[in-house]
Parts: C-alpha cells; structure tokens; sequence
C-alpha cells in the first residue's frame, strides 16, 4: 500500500521515516552531502569579503566594522584558516556593566537605569574600552561561532540567519580555510529568485 492510501497522518509517516533512518545502515557520508537538486552555499556564498586576522587589535577592528558597515566579521591566521567571528556584541560586552551584559531581562535593565542602579556613562565606557583597545582580536572573539559548510544546503543557513547571524562564514572542513561568506542579503535574493 503506498504512503497516501496507508490511512496515517504526514505527522506519523514522518515518525516512522525518521525512525527507520535512525535504525537504518547509512552509507558513510550520506548526510555530509546535499541532494544534488539542493542550492548548496556554494552557489551563492560570497567568495570577496573583509576579514580581521588574529594579530589585529581591538580599535583596528572596529574600524574594519565601521568601514564596510557590517556588525561582524570573520577572524583568520597568517594561512587563512578561519578562528571565530568578532561580532558587536563582544565589543559592547566588554563595556557595558556585568549586569546588563548578564541579565537579558531588557525591562529590569530598564528599570535600574531609571531608578539610578546603573549610572554609567560615556565615560565609563570609553575608559573599560580604552583597557581592550589595543588587546589582539584573539582574545575577544567567538569560536563557537556558527558556521556553514560550501556543500551544505541553504536551507541550513537560513535556519542560523533565523536565530539573529546576519552573515555567516563558509568553512572547508577538511582544511579550515575560510572560503566564503553567506548574508543574508544572499539568501533574501534566492528566495525571491524563479526556480
């Protein structure tokens, strides 16, 4: 009996398609690779875009993140194998009070400013600035960093742009090396593109 005249809902076909492949024998490698008809990252990752190397300082990476107006960017060594990603995040992490950096209650942060809790000023983050500013990007940036495969789908992609990363940085496993970059002014034009 075929899928559709079994008289089980999508939801429990699913269930036991999933469970078969999980009890099943699967040739190695199978999942590292898209179906050939996928749009992988490769077809639309960049293959031109600024990076920061690990020996840059702080105030020499902001200065890249001002000048092509992005809020993050890819960190490489000397061979160009990717490190992590430096994102704004980490900059205003390092400047901001530990408590608001640790309480993502907007509205109690909110709060503590209005009721005089939390009185910092310009001041005080230039200075806790002026401590990092001359520290190497090394010491500052996110390894954990999501990142994409060029031989992924792009559908996996658009599940980390989902999650709030605006451009994400495509690796080769085997080697390390940074090879591309997927934004997601990329994937906003393949969705809107005719098949």
């Amino acid at each position: 009996m075929a899928d559709g005249e079994s008289g089980d809902s999508p939801a429990v076909l699913v269930h036991q398609r999933l469970r078969q492949a999980a009890w099943s024998p699967i040739e190695p490698n199978i999942m590292n690779h898209p179906l050939p008809t996928d749009v992988t990252c490769r077809c639309i990752m960049a293959t031109e875009y600024p990076v920061l190397t690990a020996e840059m300082t702080i105030t020499e990476c902001v200065s890249a993140l001002l000048q092509h107006r992005v809020l993050s960017m890819p960190v490489v060594d000397a061979q160009g194998k990717y490190l992590g990603q430096f994102r704004k995040v980490h900059l205003l992490a390092a400047v901001l009070p530990a408590i608001a950096v640790h309480d993502p209650r907007f509205d109690r942060i909110t709060r503590m400013i209005d009721s005089g809790l939390l009185q910092e000023t310009m001041s005080d983050v230039r200075a806790l600035y002026s401590v990092i500013a001359n520290d190497p990007v090394s010491l500052h940036l996110d390894p954990e960093a999501p990142v994409l495969r060029p031989d992924q789908p792009l559908v996996a992609a658009m599940f980390y742009l989902f999650h709030g990363h605006n451009f994400l940085p495509v690796v080769e496993a085997e080697t390390g090396l940074l090879v591309g970059e997927v934004s997601s002014w990329h994937v906003l034009e393949c969705i809107t593109q005719s098949p």
